[in-house]
């Protein structure tokens, strides 16, 4: 009898050789759709500001966190004995001497902490960048009480890794605040007042008083911008030794 035929490998072959093919192919496709659903992703999360209205959305901001502008006459808001303000946070700089820098304003002009230091105190605010309705709210917070700082005689510095050019871009859209803005560029300033941390590109929010005399005497560091200005103005007048005394006392 004749022996049957031995089967041939070649039906095997045929789609191992599809399969080797194909394969490559396959994980291409997979990569390009990827990386359109992260970019798609991207594009929803973020709207070119260009696109954005950011002054309302800064405004929106503010009125979620129930932030109302300070409407009562500067001694009446220091007379008031029993305002009890936000104390302050634990930090390393707490009570220390304050980082010194000089970094340039939306006008290409140099602006040290020593220069301001010489009229009076400092508030100074550490914010993400003027890119989005969540890092500018404190800054228009601010804006909308600053009469109260300047008649209390403190500056109000705020910083961002943000560029000159992106900051005066940023004016023309929506109007410059009545304080000065300075470009850290690199966070390297942020770094010494701890609100940058390096290895992660870590960011926090950071509002500092320091006293004309360069000491840190309050602070308060997080994810979300401090817009309680009557504090602010509070723990200014105390160092200022302009509050009330306390009946009593």
């Amino acid at each position: 009898m004749d022996k049957p035929a031995a089967k041939t490998p070649t039906a095997n072959a045929s789609v191992s050789e599809k399969m080797a093919i194909l394969a490559p192919l396959i994980v291409i496709g997979l990569i390009v759709i990827g990386v359109a659903v992260v970019l798609g992703y991207r594009a929803l999360r973020t709207t070119a500001p260009s696109q954005r209205d950011l002054a309302k959305e800064a405004e929106a901001a503010l009125a979620r966190q129930n932030f109302r502008p300070l409407s009562e006459p500067l001694q009446t808001l220091l007379a008031d004995a029993k305002y009890e303000p936000i104390p302050t946070q634990a930090h390393s700089l707490l009570l220390q001497s304050a980082p010194d820098f000089t970094l340039k304003d939306v006008e290409g002009k140099d602006r040290s902490l020593a220069d301001y230091l010489k009229t009076g105190p400092v508030v100074l605010v550490f914010y993400y960048g003027y890119h989005c309705d969540h890092c500018v709210s404190q800054l228009f917070a601010i804006n909308k009480d600053m009469e109260k700082f300047r008649e209390l005689g403190v500056h109000v510095v705020a910083v961002s890794a943000d560029s000159i050019e992106l900051t005066r871009e940023r004016y023309k859209q929506y109007g410059a605040f009545k304080f000065p803005v300075l470009s850290d560029a690199g966070n390297k300033i942020a770094e010494k007042y701890e609100t940058y941390t390096p290895a992660t590109e870590a960011l926090m929010h950071g509002t500092y008083v320091i006293s004309r005399q360069g000491k840190i005497v309050w602070t308060n560091r997080g994810e979300t911008p401090f817009t309680e200005n009557r504090t602010l103005i509070h723990k200014v007048a105390e160092i200022e030794e302009r509050l009330a005394k306390k009946a009593g006392l």
